[in-house]
């Protein structure tokens, strides 16, 4: 994939050559996400961007050490993670925050690019229907479908099994393509439903 070319470019450029431009990409490209994910059970603006910048700050200082990590992305959702509870006060870290806590806005923008094939009535059902899953399953479908997160990178994230993805990931689908199904029958148009569910839907690993 072009992305991950893109990415294992910025890395060396990063690592090898100090490059301030190549991590201003680099920063560009993750911030954002990362900010989102903290924001998502830290519930806390500042305290989920001063999170981030740690991040990017500790990024930046063991850049060279960079080349050596196998999987970016998911090491650097990890940090997020870890970085944005260690910033949380020691009260509210006694109650052992738990991911299956986090709420996730998952905007049917990200989740679906060919947003020119929803229109406004089928995106309130469609975000109806993701925000009811369970909040394990919004944020496992969060990981596979937007952030396409390899399963046994989300395992390793959220220390959950493979099994356990396929599972939580099984009852998103079924949910939200019964929705799409439900709708587009009304209207008429079974070939869209084709299209969209398979937009929906997380490919097997």
């Amino acid at each position: 994939m072009k992305i991950d070319q893109d990415i294992k470019l910025l890395v060396r450029r990063i690592a090898n050559e100090d490059d301030e431009r190549a991590f201003k990409q680099f920063f560009d490209l993750f911030a954002v996400r990362l900010y989102q994910f903290s924001f998502s059970f830290i519930k806390n603006k500042s305290i989920a961007e001063e999170a981030v910048s740690d991040v990017f700050f500790k990024v930046w200082l063991n850049r060279t050490e960079l080349i050596n990590i196998e999987n970016i992305k998911a090491y650097l959702f990890k940090a997020t993670y870890n970085t944005s509870l260690n910033y949380l006060d020691e009260a509210k870290r006694k109650k052992a925050i738990s991911l299956e806590d986090v709420e996730v806005d998952l905007g049917i923008d990200l989740i679906c690019p060919e947003t020119e094939l929803i229109n406004k009535e089928l995106k309130v059902f469609i975000e109806k229907a993701i925000e009811d899953l369970p909040p394990r399953c919004r944020i496992i479908y969060k990981m596979a479908k937007v952030e396409q997160m390899k399963y046994k990178e989300i395992g390793a994230l959220l220390d959950i099994s493979v099994k356990t993805i396929n599972h939580q990931l099984s009852i998103a689908m079924k949910k939200i393509g019964d929705t799409i199904r439900n709708y587009l029958k009304e209207q008429g148009d079974d070939d869209r439903f084709i299209i969209l569910f398979q937009l929906f839907t997380p490919s097997i690993q």
